[in-house]
């Protein structure tokens, strides 16, 4: 595939009996993404009216950033997804609700063409941890000198930070002081 912007397909070029779409070695995600290992996968089409019921799968691996340490790490990702896809224009922007679960595994076309681009990278952005850690006991940067505290220990005197209430303790022994007592 050259141009993956371009890869997708029309509403009405999907069967009745519905389209199996498999990929392979995708790499090449622009930067949004930093790729380790190429996606592949697939997408199982299933058009009802103007709406397309999509199950799909991809894996690969991508290199991600620790939140805490800041070090590079690599992500695997194999990622199981069902959604339906829906006209843009079906979207009521104008009144505001809440959106329930189901309607959070929606995502919308636009002029009938359905993108495998947009839902690829769409798919791997849904798939990532909101934390990302390069291990779960991930002891992050000292905030004084920066050193990585996962490969070394610093000398550096970190002051825990003290209650906004410790000011009340004070103000109480100030007060039994004054009383006598």
């Amino acid at each position: 595939m050259h141009d993956l912007k371009n890869w997708g397909i029309l509403l009405e070029d999907i069967p009745p009996e519905g389209l199996k779409v498999e990929f392979e070695n995708i790499s090449d995600l622009e930067k949004d993404f930093n790729i380790k290992k190429p996606f592949s996968g697939y997408f199982k089409l299933k058009k009802l009216g103007i709406e397309v019921k999509v199950e799909g799968f991809l894996k690969g691996v991508i290199t991600l950033k620790c939140d805490r340490c800041l070090t590079s790490y690599d992500f695997p990702i194999e990622h199981t997804f069902k959604l339906d896809i829906k006209p843009r224009a079906s979207l009521n922007i104008e009144e505001e609700k809440e959106l329930s679960e189901e309607d959070m595994e929606v995502s919308f076309y636009e002029n009938s063409w359905i993108s495998f681009y947009e839902l690829l990278k769409e798919e791997i952005l849904l798939s990532l941890p909101y934390k990302k850690l390069c291990k779960p006991d991930c002891k992050g940067l000292c905030p004084i000198c920066g050193t990585n505290l996962n490969e070394a220990e610093c000398k550096c005197k970190v002051h825990k930070k003290e209650s906004p209430f410790a000011i009340l303790k004070d103000l109480l022994s100030n007060k039994n002081l004054e009383k006598g007592g």
